[in-house]
């Protein structure tokens, strides 16, 4: 049996391992290393995103290793991640929850703009198994237009 210490060393080291995983999704995306970002999901991964077609050419939910780095692709072409902060994280047990300020730019309109997403992040192995992101749609629709 372990010992109460052991038990929160392991519980902290999973927390850590959870939060740099999570942080490296968007930073390997932020700077176009799709491969890197997609090797972070479990085969059966599943990715949803947004819920406005307006906002996002690309919604709706993705699942597998194969469409996961073809809408990582699709983001990649449509926008530009010109910076990124992560301002909160929260997690809890194998979920995590971001909140995240990133200032993106259109490549087919050149426009220019700061958005705020939330991403729900859950995990197996310390693979990403399901991703939910959702950014302001009303900012991403002006991008757009």
């Amino acid at each position: 049996m372990q010992s109460f210490e052991t038990i929160q060393f392991l519980a902290y080291v999973d927390r850590d391992l959870l939060e740099r995983r999570a942080a490296n999704l968007f930073e390997y995306m932020a700077d176009h290393a799709l491969d890197r970002a997609a090797s972070l999901f479990a085969p059966h991964a599943c990715v949803t995103l947004g819920h406005d077609l307006r906002a996002m050419p690309f919604y709706g939910r993705h699942q597998g290793l194969g469409a996961i780095r073809k809408v990582l692709r699709d983001i990649h072409i449509e926008y530009e991640v010109l910076w990124q902060d992560i301002q909160d994280v929260m997690l809890d047990g194998d979920r995590a929850v971001l909140r995240r300020l990133c200032r993106l730019r259109h490549r087919g309109t050149g426009k220019v703009c700061n958005i705020t997403f939330c991403d729900w992040l859950r995990f197996e192995d310390g693979l990403i198994v399901s991703l939910d992101s959702v950014g302001d749609s009303m900012a991403l629709a002006e991008l757009v237009s």
